[in-house]
């Protein structure tokens, strides 16, 4: 005996079919949407983060050393890992990111000592007195100021972001070279030049307190650090200078 489908029946299934087929699709477009949404917001923000860094360092040199910013702006990708850069409070305790920006409010005054350059890479960023999470986000910052200051004697320690952008933060760092020089003007205009004489392209993060010691007896001497390989960040390289006298 034949079992007769009535029309009904058949129209429901291929309603059902139809609307199964158009969920399906539609799925497809948003995630190929989100997709392509992410691919161009990141280049979109390095693009503002690079502009707005040469905003900043235009209003040092003509003498404004503090800036405001939002505290949720132009955040970076792994910012909040607690071992980042192996960073110390004052007290030599590991400092929490996560906390640090949640006890933040909307927004934050950094304050810059003035502008760090290194013309071999056509860098240069605003340098700021910490090395707090938003002032990494806009340019370079020193840890412990308080004990090592440009031009004085100790271990001048400046951090800065690896960005997988050409030309953002210090994206190009792994392009110095031995003989390279690392400038730095202050506020008031002086001006303090480093020469580049060693190199630690590949240092494991246990071994970051080795280098970034204030204390370090090593003359009037610069160390900047920085994550690598680009995009990965699982060792640090290390860049390290003198003043020139």
């Amino acid at each position: 005996m034949k079992k007769h489908i009535n029309g009904s029946d058949s129209a429901k299934k291929k309603s059902k079919q139809l609307i199964f087929r158009v969920i399906v699709l539609t799925i497809g477009l948003a995630c190929l949407g989100t997709g392509i949404f992410l691919l161009v917001r990141r280049p979109y923000i390095e693009k503002k983060r690079v502009e707005k860094a040469s905003d900043i360092v235009e209003s040092i040199q003509v003498g404004s050393v503090v800036v405001k910013v939002k505290t949720d702006d132009f955040e970076v990708e792994g910012e909040a890992y607690e071992d980042a850069y192996e960073a110390v409070d004052e007290n030599g305790n590991p400092i929490d990111f996560e906390s640090e920006l949640f006890d933040l409010p909307a927004e934050v005054e950094l304050r810059a000592i003035g502008t760090i350059t290194i013309e071999s890479i056509e860098c240069i960023l605003p340098l700021w007195d910490e090395a707090s999470v938003v002032a990494l986000r806009y340019g370079a910052g020193v840890l412990n100021i308080e004990k090592s200051a440009p031009g004085q004697n100790g271990n001048l320690v400046i951090l800065g972001h690896r960005m997988k952008t050409f030309g953002s933060l210090f994206n190009r760092l792994g392009e110095v070279k031995i003989g390279d020089e690392i400038e730095i003007v202050v506020a008031d205009g002086t001006s303090f030049v480093y020469v580049v004489d060693e190199i630690i392209e590949k240092l494991n993060p246990s071994e970051i307190p080795t280098v970034v010691n204030p204390d370090i007896d090593d003359g009037k001497r610069v160390t900047l650090v920085t994550c690598t390989p680009t995009g990965v960040g699982s060792h640090r390289l290390i860049i390290i200078g003198h003043l020139a006298e």
